[in-house]
């Protein structure tokens, strides 16, 4: 089989919609004599490795040192192998062989993983003297080693760490995978009756991100056909969509909180992340005190579209009457501008993107839906998945990936072990690059009517992407809660009802028929507890792009140093650079308050 390279010399900064991203220059072609040499590369490394298990009694720190170069090579082989495979299959989730693929891949990667095991052991049960005395002097080593000490509390025996590493290939990975490939190929049908729609006897079939794309129509009708069609498929089969969940759930409580002993279902992945349990929670509190601010916005939204309360079915709808359609070209060329203006070097490495060809930008049937950006390693220039269709919701999503993109590109000086950023983290260079197109939009734009929606819809946006998933992560707070206590999937269909009247209090009217929205959230299934980082990174590009609103180009340099540590020291001590304190919830409330000016603003256009 080979691995799809696809793109023409047209792609790039000029192209239109259709190209597809060149994953050659992740991977060979599969069984050519480059890969089969990179596959004898990964096991001659993965025998060296193991090799030195008897020597590790008697290493210093100049022996880690070397053991843990070979351990960068091993990892640097499997993220390429494994970030090709899931790119291949995102392209076409129905296809089987990259199906097959990616499963090779992740058990591949697991059976590596329990090769290599017995170093992370090892260095985990060292008593704190001993570690000291070996630590490596270069910091990206330091830090990672110094991270897994951290899981110390939380580490089992050899055999059990083995098992669980396959159990997940055909347990919570398998169930993942499986979620995916039913909700990949859902078509929702709509005949729309609003005005301006086409009328027809036959039901158009959609794919996800087409259906999702009508939720912003200037149609009322058209968003709750729209809405309805989605809400519909997700019911017809939303008993077993959570029957998938519940297992999922309970395969991770009996994983992290009956075997590793962590305090909740949370804490692993606070731990992950780097960030203490109570800061996590300062968060969310805040975003819970903070649910009026959006309840305003949504009054207000309500008064400028009907005169009265607005539905659910409106949350995301525009005040034009016409929807603005931009091409994919001048979309590229607007978000390359707005960070051109901010820093050269920032635009540098987004346009990089785009001109090696490291770019999906279609809908089509099979397809993963949304968005994102695919670091492989520090080598490997990203890549990017979009689903471009011309909104100017759209052109947000290419300058939120392509800063995603820059991010890794300004810690590719860092280990392979350490150049990601940790998921709180991972937004920060993302939303700030939507602050900067939406700043350049709102300066340009002369029309008050335009500038008047462009800022309606960059305050829906900021609902999206803070209070709904931060409401993402207490419905699964809830959810594992109750799934413990025997749940069913009509309990959690309660559970999520109850969480939106919460949100929204009196200002949204709530359909019964969101009750089955939750089966349609990819995150939940996918990396629980994930989506509280869109809101911190939200939050926290709010209080940094506000930084840089005062204080102009003199702010560039440290907030530029800051994209570049990645995940090679911790969230906090990265933020100490411009003074955040992330347990605090003055800092919190300090992003609210941004949106609530932007709320005013709107008020008083």
């Amino acid at each position: 089989m080979q691995p799809s390279s696809h793109g023409t010399a047209k792609q790039g900064l000029e192209a239109g919609v259709g190209g597809m991203w060149r994953l050659s220059d992740v991977m060979p072609a599969t069984k050519s004599r480059e890969s089969n040499e990179i596959f004898s590369r990964l096991e001659e490394r993965t025998a060296s490795f193991e090799a030195l298990r008897l020597k590790l009694p008697d290493f210093g720190r100049i022996q880690i040192e070397d053991f843990l170069r070979i351990y960068e090579e091993i990892n640097e082989i499997l993220a390429r192998v494994g970030a090709h495979a899931y790119m291949h299959f995102s392209e076409d989730t129905r296809n089987q062989e990259a199906k097959a693929l990616l499963d090779r891949a992740e058990e591949q990667r697991a059976d590596i993983d329990n090769r290599v095991l017995f170093f992370r052991l090892w260095w985990i049960g060292l008593d704190d003297g001993k570690a000291r005395d070996v630590m490596p002097s270069d910091s990206d080593h330091a830090y990672f080693l110094s991270s897994l000490r951290k899981l110390r509390p939380h580490t089992l025996e050899e055999k059990v760490e083995q098992a669980l590493n396959l159990k997940n290939t055909t347990g919570f990975s398998g169930w993942v995978h499986h979620y995916d490939q039913i909700t990949s190929d859902y078509t929702f049908e709509l005949r729309p009756k609003g005005r301006g729609a086409k009328r027809s006897r036959r039901p158009r079939k959609l794919v996800r991100d087409e259906v999702s794309r009508l939720f912003a129509s200037p149609d009322p009708a058209l968003r709750k056909e729209a809405y309805q069609a989605l809400l519909g498929k997700y019911a017809e089969g939303g008993r077993m969509l959570g029957e998938v969940y519940r297992t999922i759930v309970r395969d991770w409580k009996n994983e992290y909180v009956k075997l590793r002993a962590y305090s909740s279902p949370i804490s692993p992945r606070n731990l992950e992340n780097d960030v203490p349990d109570g800061s996590v929670e300062a968060l969310l509190a805040a975003c819970k005190e903070n649910a009026v601010v959006f309840q305003n916005f949504f009054r207000l939204k309500g008064s400028m579209l009907v005169r009265g309360r607005i539905t659910r079915y409106d949350i995301y709808a525009p005040l034009q009457k016409r929807e603005r359609r931009i091409t994919y070209s001048k979309a590229v060329a607007m978000v390359m501008e707005a960070f051109g203006e901010f820093d050269e070097k920032f635009a540098g490495l987004a346009k990089k993107v785009f001109e090696v060809q490291h770019v999906d930008t279609s809908p089509r049937k099979g397809k993963e839906t949304g968005a994102y950006c695919m670091s492989v390693t520090p080598a490997v220039v990203p890549f990017l998945l979009l689903n471009y269709a011309g909104r100017l919701a759209d052109v947000y999503t290419i300058a939120h990936e392509s800063g995603h993109a820059v991010h890794s590109q300004l810690s590719s000086g860092h280990s392979v072990l350490t150049f990601m950023p940790p998921l709180v983290l991972a937004e920060t260079a993302s939303v700030f690059g939507e602050m900067l197109l939406f700043d350049k939009m709102m300066k340009a734009e002369r029309d008050p009517d335009v500038k008047k929606d462009v800022l309606l819809e960059k305050i829906s946006s900021m609902y999206a992407t803070i209070g709904r998933q931060a409401y993402f992560v207490l419905f699964e707070t809830d959810a594992h809660r109750a799934v413990a206590e025997g749940a069913t999937v009509e309990k959690l269909c309660a559970l999520y009802l109850s969480n939106l009247t919460d949100q929204f209090g009196d200002a949204v009217r709530v359909a019964d028929a969101f009750k089955w929205e939750w089966t349609s959230i990819p995150h939940i299934y996918h990396t629980p507890f994930y989506c509280y980082a869109y809101a911190f990174g939200n939050l926290l590009s709010l209080a940094l792009y506000d930084r840089y609103v005062r204080e102009g180009r003199e702010f560039v340099p440290s907030y530029l140093k800051i994209l570049a540590y990645g995940g090679s020291k911790g969230p906090a001590e990265i933020l100490q650079e411009v003074g955040i304190d992330v347990s605090s919830k003055a800092f919190w409330q300090g992003g609210f308050d941004v949106v609530g000016r932007m709320v005013k603003e709107l008020r008083g256009l």
